[in-house]
């Protein structure tokens, strides 16, 4: 075989690895469903009947852009919601130049509490950034958990987050809550948010400017004009199920146990 015979099968032989590492990339790295667009909708008419959900996020605003229409579909549904976030965020930005971020970025998460109607709220104060480096954290979600007795908890997935956005306090508060789960959530659903591997989806459309409003609380992280990406990111995931706007979550119920 002369050299340039050689050299084009090699290039070939490339061109083909790189397809197949693509496609793995494809399957594997981006945000599908796992089940059928109906059983998605249908899983998340599932999810809306608790009664007792536990949110835990790890920054003010977190919930607003990725959960809040959730959150208010289970307050009109008459739910009682607690939303836990483990962080005031005053590694942020600073968009208002508070003098006090923290503090500001609380004030904040009350105003959107305010519009969405979840009824009850805590901040842990943890570091920004350090959250799971914190002792303390697993036994204050441990000690809420048996408190509340939440029949559904809410966080971030931490074994499939969605690409490209990671930030260590958001997977790793998602695997607190899961350990905790695993280990003691007898009788607890789970739903995990920021998921590339969705298999619920909760309908928020009728529910999408209450969650804008409440979003656009969140003044200091440069907020205060927030509707088009969010809105679209939820046009996306509604076009995954065939409804206007949706939040897409990977739920495993109680009886299962696992994920």
């Amino acid at each position: 075989m002369s050299a340039a015979r050689a050299a084009v099968r090699q290039l070939g032989m490339l061109i083909a690895f790189l397809a197949v590492m693509g496609l793995v990339a494809w399957v594997v790295l981006l945000t599908r469903l796992t089940v059928p667009p109906r059983q998605a909708l249908t899983a998340g008419r599932e999810m809306l009947k608790h009664r007792r959900v536990l949110a835990v996020v790890a920054h003010p605003d977190d919930a607003e852009w990725w959960i809040a229409g959730t959150l208010r579909r289970f307050v009109e549904e008459g739910a009682e919601v607690m939303l836990v976030v483990a962080s005031n965020g005053e590694k942020g930005p600073n968009w208002t130049r508070a003098r006090n971020l923290a503090e500001a970025r609380k004030e904040e998460q009350r105003a959107a509490q305010r519009v969405i109607g979840y009824q009850r709220l805590l901040f842990l104060e943890m570091p920004d950034r350090e959250v799971v480096k914190q002792s303390d954290f697993a036994p204050r979600i441990r000690e809420i958990a048996l408190e509340f007795k939440p029949t559904l908890l809410i966080t971030f997935d931490p074994r499939h987050p969605e690409l490209p956005y990671l930030h260590p306090d958001h997977e790793g508060v998602g695997r607190t809550v899961r350990e905790w789960w695993l280990q003691e959530g007898e009788g607890v659903a789970i739903a995990f948010f920021h998921s590339r591997r969705p298999n619920a989806a909760v309908d928020i459309t009728d529910v999408y400017e209450m969650k804008r409003e409440a979003l656009q609380q969140h003044k200091s992280q440069g907020l205060g004009g927030a509707g088009s990406l969010n809105r679209a990111a939820h046009a996306r995931n509604g076009r995954r199920v065939g409804v206007p706007l949706a939040e897409l979550f990977r739920f495993v119920e109680a009886r299962q146990r696992t994920d």
